[in-house]
C-alpha cells in the first residue's frame, strides 16, 4: 500500500516484489499455513482440475490482516484482527490486481508489481459483524486501533515502545462517554510515541483541525513552490540546457561535455497525461490528478511506472555517450516502490537481487520477499553518483536500499529519512481510515536501516530540519555552487 511522501495524494502505492521464502523467516510461524507457500507452485494434476476461471469464495490473506471475497469479478475487502473483522471496500477484481495462480487452497495476485499470498477460508471468522454496518462505540475503535499496531506494527523494540504498557496507560481513558474529539486525541498521542512518518489516522477533517490547533508547531518557512525554485536553481548552476518532465517531477541536462544529472523529485505523478508544457505546478497537480482520476488504481499504478519508464528512455536516448551519471534524490519524499525500482533498473546493468522485506505477522514475519534489479532495454551501467538529503525518503529510499547491491553507485549527502515499509492502510469500525508501517527492508547482509536511514559514501554536514536544510541550499545557490554536485564532480576528477 502506500508509503507518505510530502506530496502524496490519498493514492496506493505498490512495491516492487518476488515471492521468495527464506529458512530463517519460517521459524516459529504456523507450520501448515508456510508449508502450503512453500509448494504454491507444485500443483498436483487433480488441484488443477479443481482450478475455475476466477477464483470464487473467501481468501484470508497471509501477514496483512486482511481477507477477500471473490464473487463475480468482484472483490470485498475485509480488514480483520484476532478479535474483530469488517467490511471496508469493494473494487472490481482487475482493480484489486491480477490473479497469477490459484488452487483450491492458495491464491496469488499480482497488486501493481507486488505479489500477495492468500489461503482459502472455508466461512466468515464467528466475530464478523453480520450487517457490516459503522460502529462508533468508542471502546471497540479502541481496542481494534490497539490490536491492528499489536498485531502489525513491525519497529516497537526499534522505537522503544512497549504497546502493552501503552494498553494500560490509555485504555482506562476510554469508555462508552468518549467523544470522537477525545478519542482522536487518545489515538494519536498513541501514535506520536511512535514517530513515525508512515503512521497516519484520517479522522474527519474538523477533528484533526481542532487536535492540532490544541498542538500546534511552528510551521515550515519554506513552501512547496519555494522548494521546487530551489531545486530548479540548482540544477540551472550545473546543467547547460535544463530539460523537464512533468512540471519539473524530473529535471535533466549535461554536466560540461561527459556527465549526465537527472533530479527526480517525486516517485509519483509519472505517468504521461499528454499535459500541456509550461504548467504552474499548482496547475500541473490538478490537472494530473483530474486525468489520474479517470484510471483506477491498478491502471494508475501501471501508468506511472509506464511514464518513467517511458521518461528515463528518453533522457538516457536524448544524453547518449556519457561517461557517468548524477542522480539527485534530495528533494525526493517517495511515492510508489514501482517507479522507484524502474528508475533503478535505467541505471544498473547487473540483474540481481537488490533487497529482500517481510511483513510483521502477529509473533512473527512472513517469508521474505526479494526485490531484484532488472535492467531496462535502455540502460546506463557506468558510474552513478546518487544525492540523498534527510527529505529522501520513503520509495526514493527504496531505490537507495537498491543501489547498496551495485557497486558502480557512489552516495553522497546526508543519511535518508528511515521510513522504508509500505503503509499497511486499515479502516476502524468508525469509519476512519488510519496506515501503519508493517513491513521490514533488508539489504543483502540482512540489514535495517529503518529508523536510522542509509548512510552515504561521502556525507555532508546538511541539517537534518528541513529549513535549516533549506537555508544552506539556498545560500549555496547565492554563491553559484552546490556541495552534493561539487563532490561528484571531483570524484569524477573535474
Amino acid at each position: 500500500m502506500d508509503k507518505v511522501g510530502y506530496i502524496r495524494p490519498d493514492t496506493l502505492k505498490v512495491r516492487s516484489v518476488i515471492i521468495g521464502t527464506d529458512s530463517n523467516t519460517l521459524k516459529g510461524l504456523i507450520t501448515p499455513i508456510w508449508t502450503v507457500l512453500l509448494v504454491i507452485c507444485a500443483c498436483t494434476d487433480q488441484d488443477r482440475a479443481q482450478e475455475k476461471a476466477t477464483p470464487e469464495g473467501l481468501w484470508q490473506q497471509v501477514g496483512y490482516g486482511r481477507f477477500i471475497e471473490v464473487r463475480d469479478l468482484k472483490v470485498q475487502i475485509y480488514d480483520m484482527t484476532s478479535r474483530y473483522c469488517q467490511s471496508s471496500e469493494e473494487r472490481d477484481l482487475l482493480d484489486f490486481g491480477e490473479v497469477k495462480r490459484f488452487t483450491k487452497d492458495t491464491l496469488v495476485i499480482q497488486h501493481g508489481i507486488d505479489q500477495w499470498a492468500f489461503t482459502r477460508l472455508e466461512r466468515l471468522p464467528e466475530f464478523c459483524p453480520v450487517n457490516g454496518q459503522a460502529s462508533s462505540d468508542p471502546e471497540l475503535n479502541f481496542q481494534t486501533f490497539w490490536d491492528t499496531f499489536n498485531e502489525h506494527y513491525a519497529s516497537f523494540e526499534l522505537k522503544g515502545v512497549d504497546w502493552e504498557e501503552v494498553l494500560r496507560k490509555y485504555k482506562p481513558r476510554v469508555s462508552m462517554e468518549t467523544t470522537d474529539e477525545e478519542l482522536y486525541a487518545i489515538l494519536r498521542q498513541m501514535t506520536d510515541l511512535l514517530d513515525d512518518g508512515h503512521v497516519q489516522i484520517d479522522a474527519p477533517a474538523r477533528i484533526r483541525e481542532e487536535y492540532e490547533q490544541q498542538e500546534a508547531t511552528e510551521a515550515s518557512r519554506y513552501s512547496k513552490l519555494d522548494e521546487w525554485r530551489l531545486n530548479r536553481e540548482i540544477a540551472e548552476l550545473y546543467v547547460d540546457t535544463l530539460r523537464n518532465y512533468n512540471a519539473g517531477m524530473i529535471r535533466y541536462g549535461r554536466v560540461g561535455s561527459d556527465i549526465g544529472y537527472v533530479q527526480i523529485n517525486s516517485m509519483l505523478m509519472q505517468a504521461d497525461y499528454g499535459l500541456p508544457a509550461g504548467l504552474s505546478l499548482r496547475d500541473f497537480y490538478g490537472q494530473y490528478w483530474a486525468a489520474a482520476a479517470n484510471s483506477k488504481n491498478e491502471i494508475q499504478r501501471q501508468e506511472e511506472v509506464a511514464g518513467v519508464n517511458m521518461a528515463l528512455d528518453r533522457v538516457l536516448r536524448e544524453l547518449q555517450g556519457m561517461e557517468s551519471w548524477v542522480v539527485d534524490l534530495r528533494f525526493n519524499g517517495g511515492g510508489k516502490d514501482g517507479v522507484a525500482m524502474a528508475i533503478m533498473n535505467h541505471f544498473s546493468g547487473i540483474e540481481k537481487v537488490a533487497c529482500t522485506k517481510k511483513a510483521k505477522w502477529k509473533e512473527g514475519f512472513t517469508p521474505k520477499q526479494q526485490i531484484r534489479i532488472i535492467p531496462s532495454r535502455v540502460h546506463f551501467d557506468g558510474k552513478v553518483y546518487l544525492l540523498t538529503s534527510h527529505l529522501t525518503a520513503s520509495a526514493s529510499e527504496l531505490l537507495v536500499l537498491a543501489s547498496l547491491a551495485d557497486p558502480n553507485f557512489t552516495r553522497i549527502g546526508s543519511s535518508t529519512e528511515g521510513i522504508f515499509s509500505s503503509t499497511l492502510d486499515k479502516t476502524l469500525p468508525n469509519g476512519w481510515d488510519y496506515e501503519l508501517s508493517n513491513e521490514v527492508y533488508e539489504d543483502l547482509n540482512g540489514t535495517s536501516y529503518e529508523g536510522t536511514g542509509i548512510i552515504p559514501d561521502h556525507v555532508l554536514d546538511y541539517p537534518r530540519d528541513r529549513d535549516h536544510l533549506f537555508d544552506r541550499l539556498f545560500r549555496g545557490v547565492e554563491q553559484g555552487r552546490d556541495a552534493a554536485i561539487e563532490k561528484a564532480l571531483r570524484l569524477e576528477g573535474h
